[in-house]
């Protein structure tokens, strides 16, 4: 490295320098697996000094917690829906199936990392993990209620249907990725007319 650009690299501000060093990791907990991934590979490819790294992250776990962190936190975010009087149920529909690919395409490796990888790496990642998928459940069951005459339909029933949805677009969109044999709009489409097929028996709730 020349000295000019490690004169840049000691410049970073903290915040974008640790933004860095995650996508560092990312790219190697995906490539090499949590515990084939070295943190001198991490080091090397966010091109800092080890004790650098050990500055912002005292060790690979709470570099993998971080990571997850940061992936739910955009996952869930993109998955917030406007208010009910903004759009009708199927627009939201649309929308929200449409985030989730976004989501995807953009941020391929961490959605690996929160589903498509063996997380029984540690109590902590695992707990994150399950906690992450829980608040995105909690979000589509909340955006399932407002759209729901709830006073002829249990709570119970609408978190439970909550789950089931989610479970049909991780498996879609996760068989999408793994094989990318058609167009994911295909997948989307598809997507939308099974829930919107569902989420029509349900009873509507009525404007005020």
């Amino acid at each position: 490295m020349k000295e000019g650009d490690e004169n840049r690299k000691r410049r970073l501000p903290a915040s974008e320098r640790k933004k860095v060093i995650l996508d560092a990791a990312l790219s190697a907990f995906v490539e090499f697996g949590y515990h084939g991934a070295l943190m001198d590979t991490i080091a090397e490819r966010a091109e800092v000094t080890k004790p650098i790294l050990y500055r912002h992250f005292s060790s690979k776990l709470d570099l993998l917690l971080a990571i997850i962190e940061n992936a739910g936190e955009e996952l869930r975010a993109s998955l917030l829906l406007p208010t009910p009087s903004e759009m009708d149920w199927l627009t939201s529909i649309r929308h929200s199936v449409r985030a989730y690919f976004d989501f995807v395409t953009k941020s391929e490796a961490a959605f690996r990392l929160i589903y498509d990888t063996d997380l029984n790496v540690d109590a902590k990642a695992r707990e994150r993990v399950i906690q992450i998928r829980k608040s995105i459940i909690d979000v589509v069951s909340k955006v399932v209620s407002s759209y729901t005459d709830t006073s002829r339909v249990p709570q119970e029933d609408i978190d439970v249907l909550a789950v089931i949805l989610i479970g049909m677009v991780e498996s879609t969109v996760t068989y999408w990725m793994n094989n990318k044999d058609r167009p994911p709009e295909v997948y989307e489409q598809g997507l939308v007319r099974a829930i919107s097929a569902i989420l029509s028996k349900l009873p509507p709730r009525l404007a005020p």
